[in-house]
Parts: C-alpha cells; structure tokens; sequence
C-alpha cells in the first residue's frame, strides 16, 4: 500500500465515521438497540482499518524518505480510532439510558440534539476536508470546534441546574454529562485532524 491509497483508506474510515454518528442519533431518537449494534459495527471496521492502515505505514517508513507525512497519516488514522472510541461510549450511555429507563427531559433532549448536530457538522466538515483539502473547509472545522465546546459547557452548567432543583435523577445525569462530553470530544478531534493535514 501506498501513501496515496493510505489517505485513500483514512477518506473512507471517516466515512465510516459519519455513518456511524447518523446510526447513534437515529438509535438515540428511536430508542432502539439495534441500531446501536450497527453504529458499533462501523466503529469496528474503524478499528480493523487502524491495524491495517499503521502496519503498512510502519512498513513504508522503513524505506520511504517522506517520513514526516507518513507521521502524520499515523496520527491521522488514530485520531479517527479515538472518534470511533467517543462514539463507543456515547452508545454505551445510550444502552444504559434505555435499560434503566432513564428519562431527559423535553428540554435535555433538544439542548442534547442541537450539540450533537453541531458535532455531526465538524465530522462531516472534516471528512469533506479530507477528500478536497481545502482552507475554509479547515477553518469552518475548527470554527465550529468552538461552537460544539461553548454549547457543551452551557447545557452542562443548565443541566446541572436542573438537577439541583430535582429535575431529573443523579443517575441519568451522569450519563447526559457524558454524552455531551463524549460529543465534545468528536468535534475537538475533528479540530484536530485538520490541523494535522
């Protein structure tokens, strides 16, 4: 494998990528396991294209003179393993969500939905960086970076507030904080990614 079809193979995993975050919002309105299972499953194939992707990468910095780029493929390519890993753990609060029967308000839930929409954006704005590799496509990425991150920290301090006042339980709390963190941390990923290109 070369680098052009290594960067090739990164377009696709954040391809996967999107299509897994489309599967957790879907699964997440619905309620419904077996969505989760198949947004897992994507996260899988992030997971076997990683191994892949940095073995060959080892394999070709022993004789290539581009090791630098070659770097930033690695770090590339694990940046979008860890994504795969926030989506992981927002399903698990999900799984947890619906096993306990945990109940957000009307309010959690928009409040919820409108961050991980903004997240969904970085993502897709990455990945469409990825394949045209354009400045403003970098600069939408990382302005919205800020967006998800003003968003995630406003809903925790109104949530946290909500708590206090007895609406809603420790329990499905914690897991509402994790979400939101856990998509927090997609869109500061998807900052990342960028900046490594």
């Amino acid at each position: 494998m070369n680098i052009r079809e290594i960067r090739s193979q990164i377009v696709t995993a954040a391809d996967k990528l999107c299509e897994m975050l489309e599967l957790i919002e879907k699964g997440f309105m619905e309620n419904k396991p077996e969505i989760l299972a198949e947004a897992i499953k994507r996260e899988n194939e992030i997971n076997e294209t990683e191994k892949i992707l940095i073995r060959n990468i080892l394999e070709l910095s022993k004789t290539s003179d581009k090791k630098k780029e070659l770097v930033a493929l690695e770090q590339m390519i694990e940046t979008l393993e860890r994504m795969g890993d926030e989506g992981a753990s927002i399903i698990e609060r999900i799984e947890v969500k619906i096993c306990e029967k945990l109940l957000f308000s009307d309010l959690d839930v928009v409040q919820f939905n409108e961050t991980y929409c903004a997240t969904q954006d970085s993502v897709t704005l990455m990945r469409d960086f990825l394949k045209k590799n354009s400045s403003a496509l970098k600069e939408k990425v990382i302005n919205n970076g800020f967006r998800v991150k003003e968003l995630v920290e406003r809903y925790r301090k109104e949530h946290a507030e909500r708590l206090v006042k007895g609406l809603g339980t420790p329990m499905g709390a914690n897991m509402y904080f994790d979400m939101l963190d856990f998509t927090g941390n997609l869109a500061r990923h998807s900052s990342n990614m960028v900046k490594l290109v």
